[in-house]
């Protein structure tokens, strides 16, 4: 007696009714990764901002030089500047805001601005004053 192995019709129409089942499972399972890691780029940002913002308000000597951001705080000059897709200050290299795309800081009436872009959208978010 000579035994075969192979597949039968029930096992193939089993096999070919859950790819689209497992496939649409990992679909879904990316979209929420994904949309997880936006989330946390937007809050990383806005607490940055807020950092940056901090160090404005109790920093003096305040300007603009080679699209970098100068000011003295606490008795040392720092720079915040824009790297690649990174809002970054060069003393101590803290990173501010991730994920950009183009940002420029720009002082307006007494006004720091910063205009980036992330995901298309572009912001303007008001930073401080110059003293």
């Amino acid at each position: 007696m000579c035994s075969k192995k192979a597949y039968t019709l029930i096992e193939t129409l089993l096999v070919i009714m859950m790819l689209p089942l497992l496939l649409s499972l990992a679909f879904s399972l990316f979209r929420i990764l994904t949309k997880y890691d936006y989330e946390f780029t937007k809050r990383q940002n806005f607490i940055g901002i807020i950092q940056v913002r901090k160090r404005i308000a109790l920093s003096s000597d305040i300007s603009i030089k080679d699209l970098r951001l100068q000011m003295t705080y606490r008795n040392q000059l720092i720079e915040i500047f824009c790297d690649e897709d990174k809002l970054i200050e060069y003393y101590g290299y803290l990173e501010y805001l991730i994920g950009l795309n183009h940002c420029e800081l720009v002082i307006d009436k007494g006004k720091i601005v910063l205009n980036y872009e992330i995901k298309d959208e572009l912001q303007e978010v008001f930073l401080g004053y110059v003293k």
